[in-house]
Formats: C-alpha cells, sequence, structure tokens
C-alpha cells in the first residue's frame, strides 16, 4: 500500500513542481494587493487545481501501461483505489496549505479582505467540497467508461461538483438567516455532503475496478 501511494505521489509530484510555483507567483501578487474577488480565486484554483493534478494520475497510469501492470504485483485491486483517493486527498490538502500560508500573510498585510472573518472557513470549504465532489464522480466515471474518455470524464465531474455545490449554496442561504451561523452552517453542509460522497465513491469504484477484466 505505501509502494502505491510512494508511486502516485511521485507521479503527480512533477506537474504539482510547476504547478506549486503558479501558485507561488500568484500568491505574492495576491498578498500585495487587496481583492476579496481575488483571495476567492487564489483558494479555488489552489485547492480545485491540486486536485485535479491529483486526479489525472490514473490517466497518465494506463498511457503508460504502468496501470495494467499493477494488476500483475501482489496488491488487491481495492488497495490499488484506495492509493489514488488517499493521493487526491493528501494534494487537496496540499492546496489548502497555500492557500492557508497566503491569507495568513495576506491578512497580516492588508487586513482581512472579507465582510466577516468566517468568510475565509467558507471559501476554503467551498474548495474542498467542489474537489471531493470531482474526486467522487470522476474516479468510478474513469473505470466504467475507459481511459480514452478520462479527460471529458474529468471536466463533467468538476462541472457537476460546482452545480452541486452550487444548488448547496443557494438551499443553504433560503433556509437560514444571513450570519455567522448561516456562514458556518452552510460550511459544514458543504463539506459533509462532499466528503459523504467521495467516501461512498470509493466502495463503487472498487466494484467497478474488480468487474473490469484488462
Amino acid at each position: 500500500m505505501k509502494g502505491l501511494f510512494r508511486n502516485n505521489f511521485f507521479t503527480v509530484w512533477a506537474n504539482a513542481k510547476v504547478f506549486s510555483v503558479f501558485m507561488l507567483l500568484f500568491g505574492v501578487f495576491i498578498v500585495a494587493v487587496r481583492s476579496q474577488s481575488f483571495q476567492i480565486g487564489y483558494a479555488l484554483t489552489g485547492i480545485i487545481g491540486f486536485s485535479v493534478n491529483a486526479a489525472s494520475v490514473v490517466k497518465s497510469e494506463f498511457v503508460t501501461k504502468w496501470g495494467k501492470y499493477k494488476l500483475t504485483l501482489p496488491v488487491k485491486r481495492a488497495d490499488i483505489i484506495k492509493s489514488y483517493f488517499i493521493n487526491q486527498l493528501v494534494w487537496m490538502l496540499a492546496g489548502a496549505l497555500f492557500v492557508g500560508i497566503e491569507t495568513g500573510l495576506s491578512w497580516l498585510w492588508h487586513g482581512c479582505p472579507f465582510d466577516q472573518p468566517v468568510d475565509a472557513l467558507s471559501m476554503i470549504a467551498l474548495g474542498i467540497s467542489i474537489s471531493l465532489f470531482m474526486g467522487a464522480m470522476f474516479f468510478p466515471a474513469f473505470y466504467l467508461g475507459g481511459a480514452e474518455r478520462s479527460d471529458v470524464f474529468l471536466i463533467i465531474s468538476l462541472l457537476c461538483a460546482f452545480g452541486i455545490d452550487l444548488a448547496i449554496v443557494t438551499i443553504t442561504n433560503e433556509l437560514l438567516e444571513p450570519g455567522i451561523s448561516a456562514v458556518l452552517t452552510g460550511a459544514a453542509v458543504l463539506l459533509i455532503c462532499s466528503l459523504l460522497a467521495f467516501c461512498i465513491s470509493y466502495p463503487l469504484t472498487v466494484y467497478i475496478f474488480k468487474k473490469k477484466e484488462y
């Protein structure tokens, strides 16, 4: 299991280094200016960007035939899928770390750009929720539809994740009175729903993968 995760991590690492440089330069710019819109854009770009990069590792492995070679190793198919899901979580948290550092430095320099400090929590929760929903839909779709359709599956999964979170935000805003409690409740709903979908997606992906023949 450790070997599978290490392989996934270093497969993503090459692209992640380039994206990290971009996030570092982008972060310097965001810290230098005071803009709520830029803050939100940076948060979503960082968390979702690292997550998409991590999810694409499954296509890379099948293009290089490494994904099929794994099936000849003494590892369970469930462990192969588990390594992808863990890898997704690790890189998503890496994106959240970038966002947390940039947000902290920006606040020290300019002060809080939001109406309420807790709005930053909602911003990060939205990025994490979109990433989790995206992964929850992409992995089973990948094994169900095949590697050759992975690019369109990734795009569809990402768009669906945006749509689901937009619906959740809209419903919570309609049901709750504006205020700090509404922001915290909305963030909690986003995280709980997306994490539940991500957890359900794991056994579903394992089931589909076990039925596949290569």
